[in-house]
């Protein structure tokens, strides 16, 4: 029992709400004005991930059945072997191995090992370590393996790469010439002349044994060599390989102090300089564990729980200042309570050798948990911070206004949407680590509208639909097809990035006909390629059912009404026709089939009625009963009966805007949003209802078909009302590649003033909207760009003053708005005409 000496815990500052973090310093990124660049700090490794030649499920016919095996799924032994020379035996050796579950390890003839790992561990990857140093010979050297596949991860991709790691087919070996934790020069590593068989006759471990039948491996390429391998928490286990980062060379390191240290326990051994963690390194104060014994179970080990204030990506970094090599335990947590008693990433042993630096697993984590297991009888430390990893960009757009609040939201949504933003743009840099069509198709809109990035949107909306000929739906889910369209229409518009339209174009027109082929005799979505459905984590809305075949053939009307557009402004005007007329028919169908006459509305859910009206099968005429039977219900009663998710709440309030009910979208993000922060968030939760209790929050939240420390708190899919807040508030909404043609229809919403901006290819659009007498806005065009203002004015009839003289617009919205078209660039002051 852990009874014994406890410390009071030691706090810089503690606030429970999104005041926790000064305004503006959120991203701690922000600060950073040289970042220090993955590719400047660290050479890839060259050993390689290798497996049976011929064996790989990844390359065989049927590859796609085993995405998800079960750990007794193909866990047959695989032998492998391979001889090499050594000049001289150095005096210490480690056999590092990765990658399988278990392994009979035999060197030069003599068994040296048998390890196994715990296949339900939540860790892809475990390293086994082995002291070799007294079974090496000069000269001739043979090590043979026998080993059974590692147990696989989630990993929804149609790379080969991805697919062979996620099942678990890979493996990675070599020796390097030092104790435990040291990294040199390896004397060997796995690599392509490796051989390989399923079967192995008698006395296959032998130096001698004859293996020229044996076949010459399958090789992945180094380690570190892909995006790839990055992917998914394919190599969360890594860690404890000599040398390896895994971080892709465009990533940047950031190291951050903890903001506070609590749960303090020192059983019969003693923390000096406690204060030291929280403040610049200092070798005259230097934290300092004093060890009861040399070696402590876990229960009787001192332990501490870091809080850096924030979520971060990154992983934690020991520097040790001690002579001798110190045994740590870490617990990660994006919530204290998870860190504290159930850390999705487990328990994970770190070994630091002397003055040297170690890292714990990759992951998100605001918390996290220290225990001191074994070293010297004093163990100083240098440092133990965290290492951010993070993706340098700049924050290009921005969003102000009178209400803190609101700017809470815009900048907790950005520094969301930032987090993502990793090897490759995921869904969150905790879980899954990997690329979703539908969560980037939300997260893509903020990262255009704030940092205008290219080369991740780029490359991850290029990796999710693959290599040609477009044979399976993005990720394997229909509406993450659609959401492919969507999602590469808005990075289109915010772009304008024509190369990489045609770079895509043949995909583009092979997935639309894809889709297509989903349709039965009556254009009504009928699933023929049996694939899972996925609308919305919420009931009926996720599998086949028909609720979430409505959503998807919505969903599907809108990708197929844009894909048109796209194809249009690639000169394809043929095959734009063509979808065009397809849409036309998905929308004569959806408004007989799928609309329940007796109501008037698309179904009782939110998600439907949204999607019905944001992809244009509800006509106008139908949104007065949409929202009377529906959507008005949003934040009402409905909640905690009908769930959402913060994914699809913002096409709810979306489709909300676009009805004309923007005050009652906004107040809904208030409280939604605000909910969260108000709970303590430091960026955007997976899943969330105000409903759900508040004690132990990170317990209750329910995602993915479960509940708990397995939900992120940090998710892309959230950001939605950073994008929102510019799109309604500011007004700003592309309607043609790269800003060339943009709607900007500001609205304060009760609001005193906003302002803001956002990036263009052809620079900033600025807007300064304040409330005095009436809407004043101030706009700033750059060239190239033409803006449709739609201005609201005091009476039906009246003009807009722009720069002081008056301007007759197109009345529109009923008379209350008149549409203004500026050609060109400049600084321009409308108001409305008194």
């Amino acid at each position: 029992m852990r009874t014994a000496r406890v410390v009071a815990s030691v706090f810089l500052f503690v606030l429970p709400s999104y005041l926790a973090v000064a305004a503006g310093h959120l991203d701690p990124s922000r600060d950073v004005t040289k970042p220090e660049l993955e590719s400047s700090i660290h050479k890839p490794l060259p050993e390689q991930y290798i497996w049976t030649r011929g064996d790989a499920a990844a390359l065989q016919r049927d590859h796609a059945r085993y995405a998800n095996a079960e750990p007794n799924v193909k866990a047959e032994p695989h032998y492998f072997r391979y001889a090499f020379h050594l000049d001289t035996v150095p005096p210490q050796a480690t056999l590092y191995i990765a990658g399988p579950r278990s392994a009979k390890i035999y060197l030069n003839g003599k068994q040296v090992d048998d390890v196994t790992s715990d296949v339900s561990s939540i860790l892809a990857k475990h390293v086994f370590i082995t002291d070799v140093s007294h079974v090496l010979y000069t000269g001739r050297n043979v090590i043979a393996l026998q080993v059974v596949r590692g147990r696989g991860v989630l990993g929804m991709s149609n790379s080969r790469i991805v697919e062979q790691e996620a099942f678990g087919e890979v493996l990675v070996a070599k020796i390097v010439p030092r104790a435990p934790g040291i990294d040199a020069p390896a004397l060997m590593i796995s690599g392509p002349d490796w051989k390989s068989s399923t079967h192995a006759a008698t006395g296959w471990e032998k130096p001698d044994f004859r293996d020229g039948e044996w076949q010459p491996v399958q090789s992945l390429g180094p380690i570190e060599s892909s995006i790839e391998m990055f992917q998914w928490n394919l190599d969360d286990g890594m860690y404890d390989w000599p040398g390896y980062d895994g971080i892709s060379p465009f990533l940047a390191h950031d190291r951050l102090l903890p903001q506070s240290v609590s749960h303090v326990f020192e059983g019969r051994s003693r923390f000096q300089n406690l204060q030291a963690l929280t403040r610049p390194a200092s070798s005259a104060a230097r934290f300092t564990v004093k060890l009861a014994a040399q070696l402590l179970p876990e229960q009787e080990a001192p332990s501490l729980l870091l809080d850096f204030g924030r979520e971060i990506a990154g992983r934690l970094e020991v520097v040790s200042a001690s002579d001798s090599t110190t045994t740590l335990s870490i617990e990660y947590g994006e919530s204290d309570s998870e860190a504290l008693n159930g850390p999705y990433l487990g328990n994970n042993l770190l070994r630091v050798a002397p003055h040297a630096t170690a890292y714990g697993p990759k992951t998100a984590f605001r918390y996290a948990r220290v225990y001191f297991l074994g070293g010297g009888s004093a163990m100083p430390f240098a440092s133990i911070r965290a290492d951010a990893i993070y993706y340098p960009v700049e924050y290009r757009g921005s969003f102000e206004s009178s209400d803190t609040l609101l700017n809470r939201i815009w900048e907790t949504g950005a520094y969301s949407a930032h987090l993502c933003m990793q090897d490759d743009i995921w869904d969150a840099p905790k879980r899954d680590r990997g690329r979703w069509m539908g969560d980037i198709d939300v997260s893509g809109r903020v990262i255009s509208s704030v940092f205008a990035d290219h080369f991740l949107m780029e490359d991850s909306i290029d990796r999710l639909i693959g290599p040609a000929p477009v044979e399976a739906h993005v990720n394997d889910i229909p509406g993450y097809s659609a959401m492919w369209v969507t999602g590469l229409t808005d990075y289109y518009r915010h772009s304008g990035s024509r190369a990489f339209l045609e770079k895509v174009h043949p995909r583009l027109v092979q997935l639309l006909n894809l889709m297509d082929r989903e349709f039965d005799q009556k254009n009504l979505f009928a699933n023929r390629l049996k694939a899972w459905l996925f609308v919305d984590w919420s009931a009926d809305l996720y599998s086949d059912t028909p609720e979430a075949r409505r959503g998807t053939e919505l969903e599907f009307y809108l990708a197929f009404r844009q894909g048109a557009d796209l194809l249009r402004a690639l000169g394809d005007t043929a095959t734009a026709a063509h979808f065009e007329t397809r849409a036309q028919a998905i929308k004569a169908a959806s408004q007989q089939l799928l609309l329940d006459h007796s109501t008037g509305t698309f179904g009782p859910r939110w998600q439907t009625n949204a999607m019905a009206v944001l992809s244009g099968v509800a006509d106008e005429s139908q949104y007065p009963t949409l929202w009377n039977r529906v959507l008005s219900g949003v934040g009402g009663n409905q909640l905690g009966t009908l769930s959402i998710t913060p994914y699809y709440n913002y096409y709810v309030i979306t489709a909300m805007a676009r009805m004309g009910h923007r005050a009652a979208a906004l107040n809904w993000l208030r409280r939604y949003w605000g909910g969260m922060l108000d709970e303590g968030a430091t960026s955007f939760w997976e899943a969330y209802d105000l409903s759900w209790p508040k004690k132990n929050y990170h317990t209750s939240l329910q995602a993915d078909g479960t509940s708990g420390y397995f939900v992120s708190l940090a998710h892309g899919w959230s950001s939605g009302p950073t994008a929102w807040l510019m799109e309604q508030v500011l007004g700003i909404q592309p309607e043609a590649g790269g800003f060339s043609q943009v709607t900007i229809r500001p609205d304060l919403l009760g609001l005193r003033w906003a302002r803001g901006s956002e990036p263009t290819p052809h620079g900033p659009i600025r807007i300064d909207l304040k409330q005095s007498g009436g809407l004043i806005t101030t706009l700033d065009l750059p060239q190239g760009v033409e803006a449709a203002v739609l201005a609201p004015v005091s009476r039906a009839g009246a003009a807009a003053m722009v720069n002081g003289k008056r301007q007759a617009g197109q009345a529109v919205e009923n008379g209350s708005r008149v549409r203004l078209t500026l050609r060109g660039p400049g600084h321009y002051e409308i108001r409305s005409e008194r």
